[in-house]
């Protein structure tokens, strides 16, 4: 009887979501809440229109796809591990043994593909919830569940045994037509293990049977619809033709993230293998494997006939290579013991020949090294007797120019001198230049310093003058005992505020006279929007006043304060204030302040 090839039993079950068509009821709730948490791990969120642009990518886009998702793979394992952790909590704190069963049913779901020791786990967990809330149609779903385990990894007489014990007679429409899916897809395993030969339609006459019945069952609404018919479309290029149609239009705007969407496009693949398309063959494989990956199904096959043809028909063999490990590495968690087997022993073709390509290389290019060094060498070779020949061309143009030097010696000494006359000429002219320049600038600055001097002697002069007539004031009213007046004259602030008004002002001109670009160049060492702008009566304001001070060399914040007359908090906030609106470094502004006015060269 013809057998099942390696992949196509095993690739259906390892990409769907769920391995009998119908979804338990706590599957329906909890859809919801799956549908959230891929949201917000950002899986799954490719629209239906990018769906459809995958399928028309090249081959190799597809590929990169494909090599990004597995390097993303952690990200899909945490989204899946967040949902078993969060139904295993539930599970801890469900008392009833229906809550139970369906709790147990979802993480069986989570983990048919995932992790089949788990799985197992929990479907006799859910198995034996159903016998204490008396479902027996609860258990014969467990059992056909467990029987899916058992043939999955290997183990086919106990699947024989859940399948053994399953009374027929009682089943609903629903497990009746699981029931068939379960027998066909032991049968072909069965087959598929044991070795037996393979021809181009897959099934032997008994499978062929209960596949024509299946599909006649089979809802076009039920999720492994496209999967049966596909199959049954597999019997001759004429019925894989009329198939495709179908297929296709199911998988439009597919997202290729669900087991069902890998079932799908691995029988498309299948298909257009059929009627010998094989671009299209490995475009769907790759797809297939692509869903497989995001869904974190580890019984994963698509991916292992991705690696066999590109080890075999492209010679990629770093890709199959990486490829086939991670097959091993799904395979091994997964507890598949016969598909170990068979992926190390591929794995083993594919790292020899992909040593044995390395080692070609490596000789390749030992053998481009060698000639790469005998170019040199003959390089080397050419330089060294180019060098001789233009040494001797040296030596004859040296001896050329010597006689043409000893005659342009005597030129080139006059053309010196001249040039070096010239030269002194225009540095004494610049030196005439900046001398004047100085004196004047020297005679400007001993004007100006004998006015300010004036200046400062009339006004000390002119407050002693004051000193004294407020003394002679106070003397004339102690004698008369106008105590109350001179209260009040001593009392009022207004005369010392006038003063130091006019001490400011007085300072403000000098110090203005004396530097008039203070303000403008004061300026520049602030932002452009924190810059001050003086009122039209105004020569200074405080904040002005108390860096022309710093300006002056008068940096101690106490004797600036006692200088304009107000408290030394004032000064130290004004300064810190003005550093913050600096565009220089605060530790180098009082210097840059210092430095205004003066001569850079």
């Amino acid at each position: 009887m013809p057998s099942v090839p390696e992949k196509p039993i095993r690739d259906s079950r390892a990409s769907s979501p769920d391995l009998l068509p119908s979804r338990s009821l706590s599957g329906v709730i909890l859809l919801p809440l799956v549908v959230i948490i891929c949201l917000a791990t950002g899986c799954g969120v490719a629209s239906a229109a990018e769906g459809s642009s995958l399928a028309s990518l090249p081959v190799e886009t597809l590929l990169e796809k494909l090599d990004s998702a597995l390097a993303g793979q952690e990200g899909y394992e945490a989204a899946k591990q967040t949902r078993i952790d969060r139904l295993r909590s539930n599970l801890s704190g469900a008392a009833d043994p229906e809550q139970r069963y369906w709790i147990a049913s979802d993480l069986y779901d989570e983990y048919s593909t995932y992790d089949s020791d788990s799985a197992l786990t929990y479907a006799s967990l859910a198995e034996a919830q159903a016998r204490k809330a008396d479902r027996p149609s609860w258990v014969t779903d467990m059992r056909l569940n467990k029987a899916y385990l058992y043939a999955a990894t290997g183990i086919l007489e106990r699947a024989d045994r859940c399948i053994a014990e399953i009374d027929t007679a009682g089943l609903t429409d629903r497990q009746r037509l699981r029931y068939d899916e379960q027998v066909l897809y032991l049968m072909t395993h069965r087959d598929q293990y044991l070795g037996a030969s393979t021809v181009d339609y897959p099934y032997g006459a008994v499978a062929d049977s209960m596949l024509a019945k299946v599909c006649r069952d089979i809802s076009p609404d039920d999720p492994m619809y496209c999967w049966f018919v596909g199959w049954k479309g597999l019997r001759s290029a004429a019925d894989a033709e009329e198939t495709l149609p179908l297929i296709q239009a199911r998988m439009e705007g597919s997202r290729y993230e669900t087991r069902h969407d890998a079932m799908n496009a691995w029988v498309l693949s299948r298909l257009y293998e059929k009627v010998g398309d094989q671009e299209n063959m490995l475009r769907y494989l790759i797809l297939s494997s692509l869903a497989d990956v995001r869904s974190c199904n580890k019984e994963i096959a698509s991916l292992e006939e991705v690696a066999n043809l590109l080890y075999t028909d492209r010679r990629n063999l770093k890709r199959a290579n990486d490829y086939i490990s991670h097959c091993i590495r799904c395979a091994n968690e997964y507890k598949s013991r016969v598909r170990v087997g068979r992926l190390a022993d591929l794995q083993h073709k594919i790292t020899r020949d992909y040593q044995t390509e390395l080692e070609r290389q490596e000789r390749r290019g030992s053998t481009y090294l060698k000639l790469l060094g005998a170019i040199l060498l003959g390089l080397l070779a050419a330089m060294v007797f180019i060098i001789f020949q233009m040494k001797r061309l040296r030596q004859s143009r040296a001896l050329l120019n010597d006689a043409n030097l000893a005659l342009n010696g005597k030129v080139g000494e006059l053309e010196e001198v001249k040039e070096q006359l010239v030269e002194a000429n225009e540095t004494l002219a610049g030196l005439y230049s900046n001398a004047r320049e100085g004196a004047n600038e020297l005679s400007r600055t001993n004007l100006a310093k004998e006015k300010y001097i004036a200046d400062i002697f009339a006004i000390c002069s002119n407050y002693i003058s004051k000193l004294d007539d407020f003394r002679k004031n106070i003397y004339r009213l102690l004698l008369a005992g106008k105590y109350e007046d001179l209260r009040q004259l001593t009392k009022t602030p207004e005369l010392s505020q006038s003063e130091i008004k006019e001490l400011h002002r007085t300072f403000d001109k000098i110090f203005l006279g004396i530097y008039p670009d203070f303000v403008r160049d004061f300026n520049t060492l602030l932002r452009p929007e924190e810059q001050i702008e003086l009122k039209k009566e105004d020569l200074l304001n405080t904040e002005l006043r108390i860096y022309a001070l710093v300006r002056l060399g008068l940096t101690d914040s106490t004797a600036i304060a006692r200088f304009l007359h107000c408290s030394v908090q004032t000064v130290y906030n004004t300064r810190q204030r003005t550093r913050s609106k600096a565009n220089v470094p605060r530790e180098e502004f009082a210097e840059r302040v210092r430095s205004l006015g003066k001569t850079i060269f």
